[in-house]
């Protein structure tokens, strides 16, 4: 079992989603249970309900938190890269090691069954994939991607990439790949570097 520190004062609903990420990582969404991470963090059964009412509204929660942990690894890829390409090749490769280290998150975020937070999720997901939809009206305005839309190049690039990550993470691709693969993604969606004048 994972070592974890009980509850003892301040903000219950983040040490819950706390625990309650570890064990997402660990088994999966399926096995999550409010009682069992009440007692996990040291607090009776019903304390928790009083941030999550149900199983759903804890999911939806983490799936949240999830979005939240994407968008600022997506964001701070594209500005570390010094180039056009290298920021396209750097979200690509962020994206992967996301998805592939937290592959049950990834797919709780992804996850079509939403409760009453249904809405938040959906503006997680939004601010999530918004450095991804930035850098490519970027591109379109610098006559990078000329004559395509940024917001169809993003969604195929954003399914480019969940695709390759399920890959990865069923075993079909080794993970030592990642980075090629990541490359590889950046060059179908911009097409060859352009030629040296």
């Amino acid at each position: 079992m994972t070592s974890h520190r009980p509850y003892h004062h301040g903000n219950l609903r983040q040490a819950v989603l706390d625990r309650a990420a570890v064990m997402l990582r660990d088994r999966g969404a399926a096995d999550l249970s409010l009682r069992e991470l009440a007692s996990d963090v040291g607090v009776t059964h019903a304390a928790p309900r009083r941030y999550f009412p149900d199983r759903q509204a804890l999911l939806d929660a983490l799936a949240v938190e999830g979005f939240v942990r994407l968008g600022t690894r997506l964001r701070a890829a594209v500005q570390a890269a010094p180039g056009y390409r290298e920021q396209v090749r750097s979200a690509a490769a962020a994206y992967l090691r996301f998805a592939t280290s937290e592959a049950n998150l990834v797919e709780l975020m992804f996850a079509h069954n939403r409760g009453a937070d249904g809405a938040a999720v959906t503006q997680g997901a939004n601010a999530a994939f918004a450095p991804i939809l930035e850098m490519f009206r970027r591109g379109e305005t610098e006559g990078l991607l000329p004559g395509r839309d940024p917001e169809r190049v993003g969604l195929l690039f954003v399914a480019t990439i969940q695709g390759v990550a399920g890959l990865i993470n069923c075993g079909m691709i080794d993970a030592d790949r990642l980075d090629d693969l990541a490359a590889d993604v950046a060059g179908q969606v911009l097409g060859p570097p352009p030629s040296p004048a």
